[in-house]
Order: C-alpha cells, then sequence, then structure tokens
C-alpha cells in the first residue's frame, strides 16, 4: 500500500510540474501550495524538513527567483497588469536559464519565454498606431512583403516576424532583428518537436564539409570570413556555391543555437525595451 502511495504521489508531482505550475494563471495555486508546506517545522531527525526540501526542488519553488527583481527591467510600463505579465515572463525565462524548471538548462524553453516578451512589446508599439486597417498600413510601410496581414481580424493575427522586421527596419535596428529572429528559430524548431539527433547530424556532416574543404573557420564553428578573404579562389567559391544556400543557413542556424547565448538574447530584450519606450511615450 505503501509503495502505492508513492507511486500515486509521483504522478502527481509530474501532473503539477506538467500541466499546473508553470503557467501564469495559476500562480494563485503555487502559492496556496507554499502556504501549505511547513516551512520551518521543527521535526526530530529533520525528516519533514528534508521531505519539503524534496518538494521544494521537484517543483522549482524558488522563493528567492519569484521575489527577486527581474532581471529586465519594465518600470516603464505603466500599466500595472501588463508590467507583472512581463515580470512573470522574465521569471520563468530565467528559471529556464539557470535550470530551475525540469532541473535542466533549456536553450529552446529561454527562447519560448523570451519570444514571449519581444511579441507583447511590439504589439504595445503597434496598439498605439490607430485602428487594425491603420496598424496594418503602418506595419506595410516598412515590410513591403506583408501584404498578406490583410487578412488579420486582430493585432494578435499578425506574425512576430512581420511586426519584428518592420519594427527594426523603421529604426535600422538590424542587429536587433537578426537576434530575436534566431530566437523566433529555434523557438519554432522546439515548439515543431524537431529531434535534436536529427540537427546534430546535419551539423556534424555540413561541418566535415567544411573542414575537408579546407575552410578556416571561427571558434563558433562558422566560417571566418577575414581569414577567406586571404584565399581569393576558395573565397569565390564560398561564396557562389555555399554561402547562400538553404542547407549553409540552416548550419549557420544551428551554429547560433549550439553557442545558446542567453546574454545576447537578454541584452537584445534590453534594447527592445528602451527602443519600444522611446517611440511610445
Amino acid at each position: 500500500m505503501a509503495e502505492q502511495n508513492k507511486d500515486n504521489l509521483r504522478k502527481l508531482l509530474r501532473f503539477l510540474d506538467a500541466e499546473i505550475i508553470h503557467k501564469p494563471e495559476n500562480r494563485w495555486f503555487v502559492d496556496e501550495l507554499r502556504s501549505a508546506l511547513p516551512r520551518g517545522a521543527v521535526v526530530e531527525s529533520g525528516a519533514c524538513s528534508s521531505s519539503v526540501k524534496k518538494i521544494e526542488k521537484y517543483l522549482a519553488l524558488d522563493y528567492k527567483l519569484d521575489h527577486a527583481q527581474a532581471a529586465l527591467d519594465y518600470s516603464s510600463i505603466k500599466d500595472d497588469y501588463m508590467r507583472q505579465c512581463f515580470e512573470a515572463d522574465c521569471r520563468e525565462m530565467l528559471r529556464f536559464r539557470f535550470g530551475l524548471r525540469g532541473h535542466c538548462i533549456d536553450f529552446g524553453e529561454f527562447c519560448r519565454f523570451a519570444q514571449i516578451q519581444a511579441e507583447r512589446l511590439l504589439n504595445m508599439y503597434y496598439s498605439t498606431k490607430g485602428t487594425l486597417p491603420e496598424i496594418k498600413a503602418y506595419i506595410k510601410k516598412y515590410n513591403k512583403k506583408a501584404d498578406w496581414i490583410d487578412n488579420g481580424k486582430t493585432l494578435e493575427d499578425i506574425s512576430y516576424s512581420v511586426k519584428l522586421w518592420a519594427f527594426t527596419n523603421e529604426y535600422k535596428l538590424q542587429s536587433l532583428f537578426r537576434t530575436l529572429d534566431n530566437v523566433r528559430k529555434v523557438r519554432n524548431t522546439h515548439s515543431h518537436g524537431s529531434t535534436s539527433s536529427a540537427d546534430e547530424q546535419f551539423f556534424q556532416s555540413h561541418y566535415a564539409m567544411l573542414v575537408e574543404a579546407g575552410y578556416p573557420l571561427q571558434p563558433s564553428c562558422l566560417v571566418d570570413w577575414q581569414a577567406l578573404k586571404k584565399d581569393k579562389s576558395k573565397n569565390e567559391i564560398y561564396f557562389n556555391t555555399i554561402r547562400y544556400t538553404p542547407e549553409h543557413k540552416r548550419y549557420i542556424d544551428l551554429c547560433w543555437q549550439r553557442c545558446q547565448p542567453f546574454d545576447e538574447v537578454i541584452k537584445a530584450l534590453e534594447e527592445l525595451i528602451l527602443q519600444v519606450t522611446a517611440h511610445t511615450n
């Protein structure tokens, strides 16, 4: 009977971890659960305290992070509810940065919450541009390939990539676009369940091809353009036959993903916050 109870409790923990505690709308439940745990209780041999710590660790009830100041400064957002949503998503993003969700660092989930924040910021910006038809016209002014957005019934129906390109094109923020578009690619790969083994196999194959062909590579595994310029013949072959192929573009994306540039993504979000705030207030 005791063993059966353990199995049931383990199932409960897995269910809570998968379906309940990570969703912002269930934060009240997490708070109630915390209050029910006998923190600081004095029990012989410390068995209760040990059990509580195990539960907290499993559910990632990271009190310090929950009550710490968010890594990104959203104080410029005046709406209390909106600001709290941003800060909650930022903390959730950091949980995957530091391995507090599922007990492992997860760059894919980190990028998912980064994109949630980025798209909400873009929606804030475009919501100040008038009615929906006016918003669409404004987006198309800076993204000439966005004619298809006329079918969208809400601002949220317009894809993140369309809004990101229009915004960064308007304010000449190409570097910001590259980082946040890479976030989108990682997020899409992650959400579509693409197998990491297939990506790794492709990466190793393409990497081996570059090495065998004698192309100079950076520590990130990208081709070193500066070094390649010294070999005019090889440089021409690279740019004419490799650089712009779908396979090499995929390889470049995987190089970025393999580096897991957490700080680059956080700095990009910081810049997006500053830009949106500067152009909406």
